[in-house]
């Protein structure tokens, strides 16, 4: 007798831990996260940088047609070895580029591409840079981001905050790339991730 009255204490205990475990709905998303994508900053909130007018120009023409757009600048594409790697993209795209380490993906062949675009987020015309095929990589791969071909003033770029962002939803919010080395003589930032993404940058005038 004592034994089942262990038991039945024991159901009503489980019971209760189940039904406090359920009601907490761990499906649900943690909007409280520090990594929740609220965090991130909508896209009308960034002071957004275009390329200066030649690169837009050049770009214009790349996508008014096939023939076109291999013969100028502005995209680059190559076809990597698994056991091989490579970089794509450097002078073609205006200095942007990724470096793919071996093995860095199942396939036995995959072909990479760098896109450099005009974008139009929130009624500015913003630099953008798309790493294509979007997806997520077995190693890290080396993003290069140049800010040679922005449409800043040269006499005013130290007087500038200049700043990457990168975005996971199609543009809708926006993170600052934090962590990357910068080369000053090439004018160019580098920085490991490990999926492909799209790149704009931003900036803030210094008080």
């Amino acid at each position: 007798m004592k034994h089942s009255k262990w038991l039945r204490i024991s159901a009503l205990s489980l019971a209760a831990m189940l039904l406090h475990f359920c009601s907490a709905n761990p499906l649900e998303p943690d909007t409280t996260s520090a990594i929740s994508m609220e965090k991130g900053i909508p896209t009308d909130q960034i002071n957004w940088v275009s390329w200066n007018p030649e690169v837009q120009a050049e770009i214009e023409t790349a996508n008014a047609g096939n023939l076109a757009k291999r013969k100028t600048r502005g995209f680059a594409s190559k076809r990597l070895l698994k056991h091989v790697g490579g970089t794509v993209g450097g002078a073609r795209t205006f200095n942007n580029s990724v470096d793919v380490p071996e093995f860095a993906f199942e396939e036995n062949g995959l072909t990479v591409s760098v896109n450099v675009l005009n974008v139009d987020y929130s009624g500015q015309t913003a630099a953008g840079v798309e790493f294509l095929p979007s997806r997520e990589y077995d190693a890290d791969v080396f993003i290069t981001l140049s800010w040679s071909f922005l449409d800043v003033d040269e006499t005013e770029l130290e007087n500038l905050d200049l700043s990457p962002y990168f975005s996971e939803d199609g543009g809708s919010t926006w993170f600052a790339v934090d962590e990357y080395d910068v080369d000053q003589d090439e004018r160019t930032i580098t920085f490991e991730i490990d999926h492909f993404t799209q790149y704009g940058w931003g900036l803030d005038e210094d008080d």
